[in-house]
């Protein structure tokens, strides 16, 4: 089921429903004194499945790590015939978020990885979404 015509009446809505307000503005709704997170969806090859997992277990997030990426949570999705991998992450602020991110592209071993594990295993992911999430004033997380 392709939820994207939803996703996108859902915001058409929402953001119709602030303009209905005078003076109400989304962005007023953001806390920006907030950690942002950021949620990443890669689709992932399922030949290459055991593979992809054993490489963000035991490289990605091991380097990541040492850039300060904080991993809330990790999951695996099926979505049609597509097979996702998705986490969650936080971070301090979208500064850092942008500066670790080119850190750890940068990094010489995680680069070294890839090369040799796309190598043996020929193409992990297909495509990747990115999105950063900022918190709203009414949200339940403190």
């Amino acid at each position: 089921m392709n939820h994207k015509p939803i996703l996108t009446a859902t915001v058409l809505c929402l953001l119709s429903f602030a303009g209905a307000f005078p003076g109400a503005a989304i962005a007023d709704e953001m806390l920006v004194d907030r950690p942002v997170h950021q949620l990443r969806i890669y689709h992932i090859e399922g030949s290459n499945r055991q593979a992809f997992h054993e490489r963000f277990r035991d490289h990605a997030a091991r380097i990541m790590e040492t850039y300060g990426f904080d991993i809330v949570a990790m999951w695996e999705s099926e979505l049609g015939d597509r097979l996702e991998f998705v986490y969650l992450l936080e971070w301090p602020d979208v500064e850092t978020m942008r500066r670790q991110w080119s850190a750890f592209m940068d990094d010489e071993e995680w680069a070294r990885i890839k090369r040799e594990t796309g190598a043996v295993h020929g193409t992990f992911v297909h495509d990747i979404e990115d999105r950063t999430l900022h918190l709203t004033r009414y949200s339940p997380q403190p």
